[in-house]
């Protein structure tokens, strides 16, 4: 997927509030079009002749893709995974935290176990096939809204999310999850259930779910928090915020229909529990976050340096 076709992506009905009104095109609206640039980039990056070899690989199932989208199997594979991240973190100099590489983190997992899904494995390896194949841009929402922590999940079924019913197609879910960083500007959600919540068995059923949903989803809702972007005077006064403004939002499912085809886990207590530490995703994302604060670093240090230097105080 180039730059110009990761933003036509972005043009379809998803529903994206911001102040109160819906955004009519991400692409264009002045609170996010900049960071969908941003964004366009990294993908017309993959696209250059010269950075081929260093950012792209042809995985075990024969598709091209950004080698950190794809499963490492040998620490050689995985340090040309770490020099790809870092290609891409310079490009934003490492203040983009949630670029399309950091859910590569775990998507990656679904082609190198698929097992742990079971009996969704087919839908965990047809998912990491799509999104290897076009380098897809997910976001993922793991969290749920802080209303009352001193009650179980299972007892605040107006709020988290949960199966309404089930239908031939699918399952009915509704409630709401957070915190969607970047997803105006994404392909499609990851859903699950972060290290520090325990659902429970018997009870807790309906909450146990682990799916993707494509961003235009009837039935879903995203509201954004105010616009560092929108609000950035100039990219010279803002240089950073006016560029790389990954904007939170909560997703609402209101009556959601998830195709069965998009669940990875199911009125699973026990599966849903042990994704965070057993999947794979955790080890993955700490390589990412690593190497891109490594890169961060790299211009922080260089701006302490120049100025130093400038002030004629590098000599102390």
């Amino acid at each position: 997927m180039s730059g110009s076709e990761y933003l036509e992506t972005l043009r379809d009905d998803r529903a994206v509030y911001l102040y109160g009104e819906r955004v009519q095109d991400v692409t264009v609206h002045p609170a996010f079009r900049n960071s969908a640039r941003s964004i366009a980039r990294l993908y017309d990056a993959l696209h250059k002749e010269e950075l081929r070899d260093l950012m792209t690989t042809v995985d075990r199932f024969g598709i091209r893709t950004h080698r950190f989208f794809a499963p490492s199997y040998s620490a050689v594979e995985l340090l040309a995974a770490r020099d790809a991240i870092a290609a891409w973190a310079r490009l934003t100099y490492g203040f983009m935290g949630r670029t399309p590489d950091y859910k590569a983190a775990f998507m990656a997992t679904l082609g190198a176990n698929p097992e742990f899904y079971s009996p969704f494995e087919e839908n965990a390896r047809q998912w990491y096939r799509r999104f290897a194949s076009k380098a897809l841009y997910l976001n993922h929402v793991l969290i749920n809204p802080p209303v009352d922590r001193m009650k179980p999940v299972h007892e605040i079924a107006d709020v988290f999310l949960h199966v309404v019913r089930e239908t031939d197609r699918g399952a009915i879910v509704s409630g709401a999850k957070m915190l969607a960083t970047g997803s105006a500007l994404t392909n499609a959600t990851f859903v699950a259930q972060n290290s520090a919540t325990t659902l429970q068995q018997g009870k807790a059923e309906d909450f146990a779910l682990v799916f993707i949903a494509p961003m235009d989803t009837p039935g879903t809702k995203l509201l954004c928090r105010p616009s560092y972007e929108q609000s950035a005077r100039s990219p010279f006064d803002q240089p950073l915020s006016s560029r790389f403004d990954e904007n939170d939002a909560v997703l609402i499912f209101d009556g959601a229909l998830i195709p069965w085809e998009n669940f990875l886990v199911y009125r699973n207590v026990e599966r849903a529990n042990s994704f965070f530490p057993e999947s794979g995703f955790f080890n993955r994302y700490n390589l990412q976050g690593g190497t891109r604060l490594a890169v961060k670093l790299d211009l922080m240090t260089g701006l302490l340096a120049r100025g130093l230097a400038i002030n004629g105080t590098d000599g102390f």
